[in-house]
Parts: C-alpha cells; sequence; structure tokens
C-alpha cells in the first residue's frame, strides 16, 4: 500500500456570478441566466442550498468553457454568448454543517445538476432564462484516485496499453476495507437504466477484514504488474503494484507479489482493458453479483444502488450526451486527452486535515474533480 505524499502547491481560482464570453460578431450575442431549483431534502435546511454552486457552460461545437458561481438567488448569468449547442453542469458540495442540520448525521453529499446538448439562442441582446434542477450524490469514503487508460506513448511498440492501472483512495478519517468490493465498467447507452451493464467485473478477495485500507492510503490495481518500462521505455513499472487482473484461461502474465483480482465477469480480451477512448470505471459493493443476471448481449447487470464510486471519462469532453453514467453517480466528465500520450487523469487535494491526511475532491463531477496528469503518479497527490 502507498501512503499519499502531498505535492505542496496552491492554485487560487477567482470566479464570479457574472461572466462575459469573448469573440464573434457582437449582433449575434445574447445572454444566458441560468436559475437553479433544489427540490431535494436539503432545500429544508435554514441555508440556501442553491448558493455558491459552480456551474459550467460548454460549448458543444469549438470546446470553449465558461464557469462561474451563483449568487444569493442561485442564479448566475453568462453574458454576450453565441446560439450553439451547449452541455451545462452544477456542482454544489454541501458543508458539514448543512448536511448534519437536515439529515442529522455525518455525511458527504453534494448537489448535481446537468443538461446535455442542449440549443440555446435567443435574440440579439436579449436574456434568456433556464433552470436547471439538483439532485443529491452521496460522496464515497472510498474514490476512484487516478485512471491510467490513455497508454504509453510509441518507444518503441506502438499501441502499448497493457500498462494500465486504478487507483483506489480512502478519502475518510476511519479504516475502510476491499474485501469482496468489485471494479467494473459499464456499456454506453444505459446511463438512466437502473442498472449498470458491466462488459467485465473483477473483485478483490478476502473475508471481511483481510484487505483493510488505512486513512490517506491508497492500493494500485494494475492490468499486468510487471515492469512495462522493460518494454516500452516511455512506459511505467508496475512491479509494486498492490492487485493486479490475472485472466489465466487467455495466457496472461502473472507476479505472485501482487494479489490476484478474482474474476466475476469477462465478456472478451486478454486482460481487463479500460478503452484508451471513452469509458466509464466504477468501485462497487453486491452481496450477490450475479444476482440480476445477464442482459441480452451477456453484459452482468449491476444495481446503480450498489455503486461506491465511479467515474466517466472520454477523449472529446464536450460529448456530455454520449455519458455512460447517470449524473447521481458522475455529472461530468473527464479526459480530454488523445490515446497513447502516458498521460492519465487523478483528483485534485480539496483540503488538509488537521492530522497531515490528505482530503480529495470529491463532487460526484468529474469535469471539476479530475484534472490530466502530465505524468503517471502512482502513490501521489498531483500538483
Amino acid at each position: 500500500m502507498k501512503k499519499y505524499t502531498l505535492l505542496f502547491s496552491m492554485l487560487f481560482l477567482f470566479t464570479w456570478a457574472c461572466v462575459d464570453v469573448p469573440e464573434s460578431p457582437h449582433s449575434a450575442h445574447f445572454n444566458l441566466k441560468i436559475q437553479l431549483q433544489d427540490t431535494t431534502v436539503f432545500s429544508t435546511g435554514s441555508f440556501n442550498s442553491t448558493e455558491g454552486a459552480t456551474v459550467t457552460l460548454l460549448s458543444l461545437t469549438d470546446g470553449n468553457k465558461f464557469t462561474a458561481v451563483t449568487d444569493s438567488q442561485g442564479v448566475v448569468l453568462f453574458n454576450a454568448i453565441l446560439p450553439d449547442r451547449y452541455s451545462i453542469s452544477v456542482s454544489r458540495p454541501l458543508k458539514t454543517e448543512e448536511i448534519w442540520e437536515v439529515l442529522n448525521r455525518n455525511e458527504m453529499w453534494t448537489l448535481n445538476g446537468d443538461s446535455s446538448n442542449v440549443i440555446l439562442f435567443a435574440e440579439p441582446g436579449e436574456t434568456l432564462t433556464l433552470t436547471v434542477p439538483l439532485a443529491r450524490s452521496r460522496s464515497g469514503s472510498l474514490v476512484i484516485s487516478e485512471i491510467y487508460y490513455s497508454g504509453s506513448k510509441p518507444d518503441p511498440i506502438p499501441n502499448y496499453f497493457h500498462d494500465q492501472f486504478l487507483e483506489i483512495y480512502n478519502n475518510s478519517e476511519t479504516v475502510q476495507y476491499l474485501d469482496s468490493l468489485i471494479i467494473c465498467d459499464t456499456d454506453y447507452g444505459f446511463a438512466d437504466d437502473q442498472y449498470l451493464h458491466a462488459i467485465h467485473a473483477y473483485m478483490f478477495p478476502g473475508t471481511g477484514t483481510d484487505y483493510p485500507l488505512e486513512p490517506g492510503e491508497a492500493v494500485i490495481i494494475a492490468q499486468d504488474a510487471i515492469n512495462h518500462a522493460q518494454y516500452n521505455k516511455s512506459s511505467i513499472d508496475l512491479t509494486d503494484a498492490d492487485f493486479e487482473y490475472y485472466v489465466k484461461d487467455q495466457g496472461d502474465v502473472n507476479n505472485p507479489n501482487a494479489v490476484d483480482m478474482i474474476q466475476v465477469h469477462h465478456k472478451y480480451g486478454i486482460d481487463f482493458l479500460y478503452s484508451v477512448f471513452n469509458d466509464a470505471i466504477l468501485l462497487v459493493k453486491v452481496k450477490d453479483p450475479y444476482q440480476y443476471g445477464y442482459d441480452n448481449f451477456e453484459r452482468l447487470l449491476i444495481p446503480v444502488t450498489s455503486v461506491i464510486d465511479g467515474v466517466d471519462y472520454r477523449e472529446n469532453t464536450s460529448l456530455m450526451d454520449k455519458k455512460r453514467l447517470s449524473p447521481a453517480i458522475d455529472a461530468g466528465l473527464t479526459g480530454g486527452m488523445p490515446a497513447y500520450t502516458t498521460q492519465s487523469v487523478s483528483r485534485i487535494v480539496d483540503t488538509v486535515a488537521v492530522d497531515g491526511r490528505v482530503i480529495l475532491k470529491d463532487s460526484n463531477n468529474s469535469s471539476f474533480d479530475f484534472i490530466i496528469s502530465q505524468s503517471l503518479t502512482p502513490g501521489e497527490v498531483p500538483q
């Protein structure tokens, strides 16, 4: 297990509830007013649950992204935007005292909202008002903290993806157990379904307390726990990975020092391959992974309610209408990098606890929670 080390850097981001969007013929510009609407249980609190939310407006034509923070009325105004197809995503992490006031228990919740692939237009100079409803999603104690899916640069081997890995981090202040948890991916086209349609699913071994994860610690799950740099110089050494996907019946390589994940479902491929272009990776907990059977294409059905954490990624992050996960799991998209670049996506630091433990951002919106790491960082918080 690898202890997180904090890489000290400070990033000051100033955003306003009113954003001027530059460029293009002024005669075509109009204004967009976004009003948030909270119908969740948190709307009953004494606080304003729509104030202080981060709203991102993404043009699906040119990829331009604009961000603002809602005012005391739950409103943001984007000035002088152009008619276009847009995606809108909203994230409003709830404070501990706000959650305690409403639920009377210590949990982590975020209010998310999204509106994907909408055509927005109005007469030049006029203001269009759009209401975006909020849904609540619970932040987990265990989070997916880094996904290396892109594959490494050709040096000399092209299209090398056997060095993929996943990192899971204990974001809580108590010991968590990995025993019997499942890592899976899910196919496209079922974001609104009550089930994940898993192409691959692998389970951590153990009977309940065999694989503890201390607060502030992480584990690495490798596709193959070997030194990949000896084959492709731009790759990484994963011989010290904690776990690996070992597909025995496909002639897969095996590192006896890494614990083998248990194969629950493997639809195709020599390995549990994360797509180098787009995929959704999830951590789930179910008593019986076979309880709900399979769909017509032999994908394993896993209830959405079993999800602990999930991350949706895509090479083109403007394609919000192509998401694999519902906003309740991941209201955004991370990625935005070409394949075979030896880059990963990793969570940013939210805060540091008084005991020095790093707390990663977990708003259940990967558009806000993740950044591209220019170098692979298993076991380290990215700058």
